[in-house]
């Protein structure tokens, strides 16, 4: 099956407004050490995200509790990702950065508490993007075990897309919260739009 048949019904429960370009898989695969790498780190700057959330909105319950299951779930993400890397003989290398997550967080209002919104808001876009990449992998891979594994994980970033956005309507008026996911995944379009297709997970 190609990783472009992925579904535009799948993209709207995403939130996303566009597919991935279709260069960015034929890069991915050339390259696919370089991938996961560059995932092992994304998983790790995932569970970083949570723990940010989770220091400095400590006085909200809602994000303490559904952050520390996101660190954990994270780690355990970034445990199995390194595991893979060994078993191909290779060491996880320096971070290289994330281009895309960068021009995304710098939409991120300053003021509080629009600026709440936004970090709950932006981390559910990567995670609905990161999902759609992982999908795009486990359809084009031929290594059944990786195939498995980028499914599985697909599944989990989806959820996590979902849990962002509850999150955001738990303190924060729905329309609000629907005027600003719009906003912002029309910027995330544009972004994708014009990446560079490396083989990076978001490249």
């Amino acid at each position: 099956m190609s990783s472009f048949a992925f579904s535009l019904l799948n993209l709207y429960m995403l939130c996303l407004k566009n597919k991935s370009n279709p260069e960015w898989i034929v890069s991915a695969l050339k390259n696919l050490p370089s991938v996961i790498m560059d995932h092992a780190h994304c998983e790790k700057k995932a569970a970083g995200t949570g723990m940010s959330l989770l220091s400095t909105y400590f006085d909200k319950k809602d994000i303490s509790l559904a952050m520390s299951d996101l660190v954990e779930e994270e780690i355990d993400h970034y445990r199995s990702v390194v595991k893979i890397l060994d078993k191909m003989g290779l060491t996880l290398s320096r971070d290289e950065g994330d281009e895309y997550a960068k021009k995304l967080l710098s939409f991120v209002r300053k003021n509080e508490p629009e600026r709440l919104m936004d970090r709950l808001l932006t981390s559910g876009i990567i995670e609905a993007r990161s999902c759609e990449r992982l999908q795009i992998l486990a359809e084009n891979i031929t290594d059944i075990e990786l195939r498995n594994f980028y499914k599985e994980l697909s599944d989990s970033e989806a959820g996590h897309y979902v849990n962002f956005v509850k999150l955001a309507k738990i303190y924060f008026e729905e329309s609000e919260v629907k005027k600003r996911l719009d906003e912002l995944t029309q910027i995330e379009a544009e972004i994708v739009k014009n990446l560079p297709n490396k083989p990076l997970m978001h490249g």
